[in-house]
């Protein structure tokens, strides 16, 4: 929770979450208006189909997934082989900086994971 609520200090950041490959959702910092437990099973169908299509056109794995909507960004990150990491933005986010933050945030995701698988 501290290294999301760090993340969300950034600004523009309205919500992250932490979720399982699988769509369990781990830990969140969520608006009260969303469901972060519909945010993490979406969040994850949605990866998992960019791995499809990936595999399908021979590219490799998609590193993320930018969803740009009317009034925001949503972009899905692996935090780990087992999990991602997934970030609301406010619209005229600025995506480079966003992203070299997310990969950093990530990296911290999957020590403490795996730290805590061990």
């Amino acid at each position: 929770m501290e290294l999301l609520a760090g993340f969300k200090t950034t600004g523009g950041i309205e919500a992250t979450l932490v979720t399982s490959r699988s769509g369990v959702h781990l830990t969140s910092l969520v608006p009260a208006r969303s469901n972060p437990d519909i945010l993490a099973a979406m969040s994850s169908a949605l990866h998992s189909a960019a791995d499809i299509i990936s595999s399908q056109v021979n590219q490799g794995t998609p590193n993320r997934v930018v969803i740009e909507c009317e009034h925001c960004k949503l972009i899905m990150t692996k935090a780990s082989e087992k999990a991602l990491f997934i970030v609301l933005s406010s619209g005229n986010a600025n995506l480079g900086p966003l992203f070299i933050k997310m990969d950093t945030t990530a990296s911290k995701i999957e020590e403490l994971l795996g730290d805590f698988h061990q």
